[in-house]
């Protein structure tokens, strides 16, 4: 089951990645360079953010938008997260949830992201760790309101029509609600799933294949729905809970 929950990485894809494993020392991306661009001193903002938008245009699909990564830092302050330059975490290149989590300190869980699609509609889902969408979840969501009526019990995870290099502009493993603001695509809502009986303090968000923002779980709901507001203030958006998931016997 996690394997079919995997994203399918094509050979351009794995290509894209080794080349950004490759580069990953190069100006844009050695550790710290992002974070000492997000501490720039107010009166230097001006310059940093042209290095952000340069860094967008030269690493692609491989890392956040710059005006993306703006607007978050600002809606994560408003939230009163301090110090967000030392939140940055600096890890190998990764194109999957599960392997970025194998580089995250022990109370930090991943955020993963799924796109769905749901009849004729298509939709993300975001949610903490390790979660994954079971029988009991589809009827829970659907309970909430939260998948569309065309649905009709048809529910496919990561469709191969829907992909999220051309309508997101993102990467492999950075599929993400943190859309560059204004963004043109077939997404019809967003679902944001509820931390619940998790053990972890703190969350990750992909800020590239190789940086991540490490925030607090209390404000996981609070956050994406602010950016969502604010960014995509078109695109519907549902808060959910989803079941306890059986043990396996």
């Amino acid at each position: 089951m996690q394997q079919a929950l995997a994203p399918r990485v094509n050979d351009a894809e794995m290509l894209a990645y080794h080349a950004f494993a490759a580069r990953r020392h190069d100006a844009h991306t050695a550790p710290g360079t992002l974070a000492a661009l997000l501490g720039t001193p107010h009166s230097e903002q001006r310059n940093a953010r042209e290095k952000l938008d340069r860094r967008e245009t030269d690493m692609g699909a491989g890392t956040v938008a710059a005006e993306a990564i703006a607007l978050l830092m600002r809606i994560a302050s408003a939230h009163g997260v301090g110090d967000l330059a030392a939140r940055v975490h600096h890890h190998e290149p990764t194109y999957s949830a599960s392997a970025k989590q194998s580089h995250m300190p022990g109370d930090v869980l991943v955020q993963k992201t799924l796109s769905l699609k749901c009849g004729s509609a298509y939709l993300l889902a975001t949610g903490v760790g390790a979660w994954r969408i079971s029988r009991p979840s589809r009827r829970a969501l659907a309970a909430r309101d939260c998948l569309p009526a065309s649905a009709n019990g048809s529910f496919t995870i990561n469709p191969t029509s829907f992909d999220v290099a051309s309508e997101l502009g993102l990467a492999p493993g950075m599929v993400s609600p943190f859309l560059k603001p204004g963004l043109a695509s077939r997404l019809e809502r967003v679902v944001i799933l509820e931390p619940v009986d998790i053990d972890a303090t703190q969350f990750a968000v992909s800020l590239s294949l190789f940086e991540s923002l490490v925030l607090p779980v209390t404000h996981f709901v609070g956050i994406i729905s602010d950016y969502l507001s604010a960014a995509l203030p078109h695109l519907p958006q549902r808060i959910a809970r989803l079941p306890p998931v059986a043990p396996s016997s």
